[in-house]
């Protein structure tokens, strides 16, 4: 899948590579390859590629790697904040700062797979696999919340929604969790 996204006079694609491979007869290439330390050890599992272009110009490119949870470029897996990028790519979120690129940080939202990163007044609330966590605008992890199971569910309805004062998650047993964005539990 493809998103684009408009910043200013920019418009941004992301979407899956996976013929890219990091040696010198990759089919694909990029200004810019960010992977965590701990990932580069295995092959990546997911590779979401980065364009910008401005006026119909390629200007920069990068490419996300990661090795946990396999993930694929969905609606919900990057947004803008401000002059920024965050994206997900398997259990890390990237932030990228615009037009340029450069990576101002990375972390590790989830220990499996993170699927989905929401903005949420100054920070992100991300629904990983494990666990729901907060990151703020630097990169730091506020808290992480996880249920008794993994929040995906096997019937119909949501896994993870968020409301205006709490989020409702749902795990893989079908047991209901309501917690506040500060990660507690609401009775």
């Amino acid at each position: 899948m493809k998103t684009a996204l408009q910043y200013k006079h920019l418009t941004i694609e992301v979407f899956d590579d996976s013929s890219f491979t990091q040696t010198s007869d990759s089919p694909t290439s990029y200004d810019k390859i960010y992977q965590s330390e701990k990932g580069k050890e295995f092959v990546p599992v997911s590779q979401h590629a980065i364009i910008v272009y401005s006026d119909h110009v390629k200007t920069t490119s990068a490419i996300l790697l990661a090795t946990a949870g396999a993930t694929s470029v969905t609606p919900d897996s990057v947004l803008l904040d401000n002059d920024n990028l965050i994206a997900r790519c398997c259990n890390t979120v990237f932030c990228l700062a615009l037009p340029d690129l450069n990576l101002n940080w990375m972390i590790e939202a989830d220990w499996a797979t993170c699927f989905s990163i929401h903005n949420y007044q100054d920070s992100y609330i991300t629904h990983g696999e494990t666990s729901i966590a907060r990151i703020d605008r630097k990169g730091d992890l506020l808290w992480s919340y996880s249920g008794a199971d993994i929040f995906v569910c096997l019937e119909e309805g949501t896994s993870f929604e968020m409301h205006d004062n709490y989020i409702e998650l749902t795990d893989f047993n079908g047991r209901k969790y309501k917690i506040d964005f500060n990660g507690e539990t609401i009775a």
